[in-house]
């Protein structure tokens, strides 16, 4: 596991050219998102769907680069890695959509279920959406709303953010290595889905889940980060690039644990493995 994690860290600084298409998706998308705002409801549908598109795109092009990088890690020439970036949208552009699709299928299908779970389980805590809405507008409002609610309704709203917490961390657990078996062993995203699932819940599955709570604690440790330092432009800066660079790394780390331990075999790649 630590020798994966060293050679990520060691292929991503080698390839740094990776977070080149991230950094402009995430701008474009962003300068994209703001211009499109606002309007009726059919110039919003047609801002969602190209911006679906959009994200297709990216996504085929850029993690065909991690695939690439990954399985080539002593390619002389890295910066050229940058030019397969149209290969791969023309190669699994309809594949990832597909992928997009499922994803969002299964994880409001999740969240749906966890919901109705909770009714079950936890009970209805009295707080309507009005309330929620309001009181994450300011630091002070939410110290007003929490202080407007009773023992029972605190702690039914404790267990409510500890489910959907729980239930967040499951969705994105098995969905983990959704992508690279799409890059890896099959192309059709029903087919990935399901392998997916097979091998995150197979014999491995202690090592996945430690590999997920890595990647977790990193991530939450930078978003609390963030958070704290948001004010201050420099250190804002800074930790931006920060990120930047921890998606690229966690990306190639995802791709090359999968690679090295569910599809490469001696040399080659093995899509029954």
């Amino acid at each position: 596991m630590f020798k994966i994690i060293r050679n990520s860290f060691k292929i991503t600084n080698s390839y740094i050219v990776i977070a080149t298409p991230l950094i402009l998706f995430s701008l474009f998308s962003s300068i994209y998102i703001i211009l499109s705002s606002g309007g009726n409801a059919l110039s919003l549908t047609i801002t969602a769907i190209l911006f679906f598109l959009m994200l297709g795109a990216f996504l085929s092009g850029w993690l065909f680069m991690i695939k690439k990088a990954v399985t080539n890690p002593e390619e002389e020439n890295k910066d050229r890695l940058i030019f397969e970036f149209p290969a791969g949208v023309g190669e699994y552009f309809l594949s990832i959509l597909g992928l997009i699709v499922i994803t969002v299928f299964v994880s409001v299908s999740l969240t749906i279920l966890i919901a109705l779970a909770g009714k079950k389980i936890i009970g209805n805590a009295g707080i309507s959406y009005n309330q929620l809405s309001n009181a994450i507008a300011s630091v002070e409002s939410m110290k007003i709303f929490l202080s407007s609610l009773t023992p029972e309704q605190l702690s039914k709203l404790k267990a409510w953010n500890l489910l959907m917490l729980f239930g967040m961390i499951f969705n994105y657990f098995i969905l983990m290595f959704y992508a690279p078996v799409l890059f890896f062993k099959d192309k059709n995203p029903f087919k990935a889905f399901f392998i997916n699932i097979k091998d995150t819940f197979g014999r491995k599955i202690f090592k996945n889940i430690f590999l997920y709570i890595l990647i977790f604690i990193i991530y939450t440790i930078l978003s609390i980060l963030t958070a704290l330092f948001g004010g201050n432009i420099f250190i804002h800066f800074i930790l931006t690039l920060i990120n930047f660079y921890y998606a690229s790394f966690t990306g190639i780390l995802i791709f090359n644990y999968y690679y090295s331990n569910y599809a490469k075999i001696g040399s080659q790649v093995d899509a029954k493995v």
